[in-house]
């Protein structure tokens, strides 16, 4: 029997100059250099951090693993004081046989989230999209984009429907 598949992501909001919610989606790169191969599905858009969990780890590890490893040490330590404090929420915590997903939502400061908007792109590392409420409508299903070619138009937000559920609900339940 084949393990069931884990993984955990967060999905980080912040509050504009108006004081109104945005998400931070991190952008697909062309290049994985955790596989040192082409990434699928490039320029599409994922929560902000996300990843598989590895042996032996629960879902808190892997997220503040994935985190540390796609956000840097700076954003883990101000998560894990959201975490402290309770304000650490469960999006979503989809299950089926062959995998389960749980991401986590949180605000941020509007000085954190700006600065990961100014984190260098490069082949391994897409940069950020920031998206507002009214926003989600507009996602597309990746199953509508080609896995090699991936997004193309920098205009178009497409995402897996499990993500795009996560940012649906970071909006409600964090507002």
């Amino acid at each position: 029997m084949t393990p069931k598949k884990k993984s955990v992501g967060i999905q980080l909001l912040g509050k504009n100059k108006d004081g109104g919610l945005v998400a931070i989606l991190q952008v697909r790169a062309k290049w994985d250099s955790e596989k040192n191969a082409p990434e699928s599905w490039p320029g599409m858009c994922q929560v902000t951090a996300h990843g598989g969990l590895e042996e032996g780890e629960d879902f808190m590890q892997a997220l503040f693993r994935e985190i540390k490893e796609e956000l840097g040490s700076e954003i883990l330590s101000i998560v894990k004081k959201i975490s402290e404090t309770g304000n650490l929420k469960e999006l979503i915590n989809y299950e089926k046989p062959e995998k389960q997903v749980i991401t986590y939502g949180a605000i941020v400061e509007e000085n954190v989230w700006k600065s990961m908007l100014n984190r260098e792109k490069k082949a391994s590392f897409g940069g950020f999209k920031v998206i507002r409420p009214n926003d989600v409508k507009k996602i597309v299903d990746l199953k509508h984009i080609d896995r090699n070619t991936g997004v193309t138009d920098d205009s178009t937000i497409a995402m897996f429907p499990d993500e795009k559920e996560a940012v649906k609900m970071a909006f409600e339940k964090l507002s």
